[in-house]
């Protein structure tokens, strides 16, 4: 047995089982609490891939005084490529000037999105802005762009699980697959 899915044709096999991304996730939530301890931070997810990571991570990092607010881009119109272009669908409605944010995303791949969204919150005067995301393919970048925290750094695959999708389905599985080559 190969414990492999499959999905609209495109078979996946098992990448990052959930323990190894509890670990992770734990480990990347202690270097967030170290950074923002003693600051009223607000955390910013992006939906809607991040949902499971950021509900885990806040989890782990603890902190009460925090506050939690959703944005949403996007930069994929269906499939397993991006189109290059960065659109904003919902934003923030807090006020961030003085504020320190982390961003969570669930996947840093070209860049574009993160970059863009960085940019967009360096604007409205926050005290400052950290990037915390589950997966950066540093190989797939078109920016340059580095997250301040990553719990894995991954080769250019198309994965899904955890809160990633294709074309909607299977942000519910636990584990995260990649893609057949």
């Amino acid at each position: 047995m190969d414990n492999s899915i499959v999905l609209n044709g495109m078979r996946f096999f098992p990448y990052l089982r959930k323990e190894q991304i509890d670990r992770e996730v734990e480990r990347v939530a202690r270097e967030i609490r170290l950074d923002v301890e003693g600051k009223n931070p607000l955390f910013i997810v992006v939906l809607t891939g991040a949902f499971m990571f950021a509900a885990d991570l806040l989890r782990q990092v603890g902190i009460n005084e925090s506050q939690i607010e959703f944005v949403r881009y996007s930069s994929y119109e269906g499939g397993t490529s991006t189109t290059g272009k960065v659109k904003q669908l919902m934003g923030l409605r807090e006020d961030v000037k003085g504020r320190d944010l982390v961003i969570i995303e669930d996947i840093v791949d070209t860049g574009l999105t993160a970059e863009k969204m960085v940019a967009d919150l360096k604007s409205k005067e926050p005290a400052s802005v950290k990037f915390a995301t589950l997966l950066y393919k540093p190989e797939s970048s078109r920016t340059g762009f580095r997250p301040d925290y990553a719990a894995f750094v991954i080769p250019p695959k198309f994965i899904l699980g955890y809160g990633l999708d294709l074309d909607g389905k299977g942000r519910n599985l636990a584990d995260i697959y990649a893609c057949e080559d």
